[in-house]
């Protein structure tokens, strides 16, 4: 007798296949020991920075010019280890300085001279004229103040044949736990019509909402701990009166799970509204996920059904909450 998964109708067992490859992509990399949790825990080989380079060199070349955004002190093809790097930032080099200086865990010699200083929410592509074999973002798409236009803005800014790598954080293993995740239509409308800072919305929503557990800003799954909430109502409403100016306030404004965002991607494009596809896809390592966008590829080989399924099927993989203090009502955590 055939195996019953032969006796399946071609088209299902084409699905089926199409999912068992997707959920193969999410695996760890080699020599990683996978989770019983889904993601892959952090790897015990290869270095945070091996593994993310490993995956931007799945498309594109090491010779590849590059322009980085936002690297600050975490630079992934940084200039002092031969890369053609060029950077991009809101504030220069003595800006960052500043802003980490009460960061003690970071060091402002891995800071580098910033390229090129353009305003949050400003065009990249309208200030710099040359165009990159790659450009990467590692933890930028989530502060963008429209994710389309930050997608398209960085497609303007390809050479031909041109790869956009992005690293980005796994809501269900940082500060953004409690957070929903980003529906299309607030994508759709911030495209519409683009604030010039983050919102009183925004920054009400990532004060309330921000966690550690077991003391970690962001960890792996199977983490220990319990959770904390970081923030007190009363800094809550403070951030929410600072959002009213005009100042632009470095959060988290977009929320995501991998594919969950792949989803998104998808129906961005197949409305029109960005012109790059997935070109590669790493599910969760650690905290965070990857993907190479090109406008050459052809998208993640799964139906817009399957991949809202996966997408389902990330939130059940979430940790049951235990919380052993923080700040409260009033009562803000330093």
């Amino acid at each position: 007798m055939r195996p019953i998964a032969s006796r399946r109708p071609t088209p299902v067992r084409r699905r089926l296949g199409r999912v068992k490859r997707s959920l193969l992509r999410a695996l760890p990399l080699r020599g990683q020991k996978p989770s019983s949790h889904g993601p892959a825990a952090a790897p015990a080989g290869p270095s945070r920075l091996e593994v993310r380079r490993e995956f931007v060199f799945r498309t594109a070349k090491r010779s590849a010019t590059v322009l980085e955004i936002g690297p600050a002190h975490n630079a992934i093809l940084p200039k002092r280890d031969g890369f053609r790097t060029k950077t991009v930032d809101y504030i220069d080099r003595e800006g960052l300085v500043e802003k980490y200086r009460e960061f003690p865990q970071y060091s402002p010699d891995d800071i580098e001279e910033v390229d090129y200083v353009i305003p949050a929410g400003s065009s990249m592509s309208d200030v710099i004229d040359e165009r990159f074999d790659l450009v990467l973002a590692s933890h930028v798409l989530e502060h963008s103040l429209s994710l389309i236009d930050f997608v398209n803005d960085c497609t303007r800014l390809l050479a031909p044949d041109g790869v956009l790598s992005l690293v980005i954080p796994d809501h269900r293993y940082c500060f953004d736990r409690f957070r929903e995740r980003s529906s299309l239509g607030r994508v759709i409308d911030a495209s519409l019509a683009p604030p010039r800072v983050h919102t009183v919305g925004t920054m009400t929503e990532f004060t309330l909402n921000a966690v550690k557990h077991g003391g970690s800003s962001s960890w792996a799954a199977g983490h220990k701990g319990t959770y904390q909430f970081v923030h007190g109502l009363d800094e809550a409403r403070t951030n929410a009166t600072r959002a009213e100016g005009d100042s632009y306030i470095d959060v988290h404004n977009w929320v995501f799970s991998p594919n969950h965002l792949r989803l998104m991607l998808h129906d961005l494009d197949v409305l029109g509204l960005i012109s790059v596809r997935e070109a590669a896809f790493q599910g969760t390592i650690g905290h965070e996920f990857f993907l190479n966008l090109t406008t050459a590829a052809s998208g993640s080989g799964l139906r817009r059904d399957e991949l809202v399924v996966l997408a389902d099927a990330e939130q059940r993989t979430m940790d049951v909450p235990v919380f052993g203090g923080g700040a409260t009502e009033g009562n803000p955590a330093t």
